[in-house]
């Protein structure tokens, strides 16, 4: 089941939500799906956590396994007929782990916002409120399928911009990292909506008490960026001696949590860090999927998950 009428993340943001919503009424109603699917015998909380981990050490399993018949594939031009009954059916309980998974992940939302009610505020986004639809970008989108081929979608922005306004965001398929033939499995994009730019989030974050401007002015001073720099490369020895990926970003088609990577010669924060499927390797020779950390929001939502404080 669906514990939301809205799109909805891992940070325990709601997007979506019209604008004459009252907070109480909004978490009032997730409550009611969520006490209805612990009715049902649902997993939730501890419970669900580790049963959630079980089913990803599985998908790696199966993942890996894949992985194997594909290069087989790949290097032999063909499989025997037992090897691609045996790829069909791993791809068949894959896609059934990426759903169990995604019932774990609206779970976990859910829980997020109901333990974050007391400091949950609707933002209408706006020029001076970018910064905070940048950040929600970091953490997977629940309930945005592309609808061409049915891929989850993530929100995106021009590159190019220190500071994007309203206008320059937009909804981009995953498929588009996904290699068919010499294009790209899907390239769908979609405008984003108006009811896109109202958000109900956890407005503590000592970022959002700025504007976008003058976040992206304290972004430009050299000694935050060296404060950030450095707190970033801890987060990923951290990650990297765990064997760990980021919690609340998972690569689309293996459904594995991305790993942080940082580029050998960034031209400045903002140009320094990304995130792959674990399976990623250079040259598309593994999984393709990458996302860019290109905003200093992001940066704040991915430290802020991992170690429970952001930027300022």
């Amino acid at each position: 089941m669906s514990f939301f009428s809205w799109l909805a993340n891992g940070l325990g943001t709601l997007i979506g939500v019209v604008a004459n919503a009252v907070v109480t009424t909004v978490v009032d109603t997730v409550r009611s799906a969520y006490n209805a699917f612990v009715g049902s015998g649902g997993a939730v909380k501890d419970v669900a956590a580790q049963e959630s981990r079980n089913k990803q050490d599985r998908l790696r399993e199966v993942n890996d396994e894949i992985m194997f018949l594909r290069n087989r594939n790949m290097s032999q031009g063909g499989l025997a007929d037992g090897e691609r009954r045996r790829w069909n059916s791993l791809r068949e309980e894959r896609d059934e782990l990426l759903g169990v998974l995604q019932q774990a992940k609206e779970v976990k939302a859910a829980e997020k916002i109901l333990e974050s009610e007391a400091v949950l505020e609707k933002v209408e986004v706006d020029l001076e409120t970018t910064h905070v639809l940048q950040y929600n970008a970091f953490a997977d989108t629940l309930g945005k399928q592309c609808r061409c081929c049915g891929r989850p979608m993530k929100l995106q922005w021009q590159r190019d911009l220190n500071v994007a306004g309203p206008n320059d965001f937009f909804w981009a398929c995953t498929g588009w990292y996904v290699p068919k033939g010499q294009g790209r499995a899907c390239t769908h994009k979609e405008p984003l909506q108006r009811s896109d730019y109202a958000l109900m989030t956890d407005t503590s974050a000592p970022e959002f008490s700025v504007t976008a401007d003058e976040f992206g002015i304290i972004l430009e001073d050299p000694g935050t960026s060296a404060i950030i720099t450095t707190r970033v490369n801890d987060l990923r020895s951290d990650l990297t001696s765990k064997n760990k990926g980021v919690e609340l970003a998972t690569c689309p088609v293996h459904g594995e949590n991305m790993v942080l990577r940082k580029k050998s010669n960034p031209t400045g924060l903002l140009d320094s860090y990304f995130l792959v499927c674990p399976r990623w390797k250079p040259n598309n020779q593994g999984c393709p999927f990458m996302e860019k950390l290109k905003s200093g929001s992001q940066l704040a939502a991915l430290l802020k998950a991992e170690t429970g404080r952001g930027i300022l």
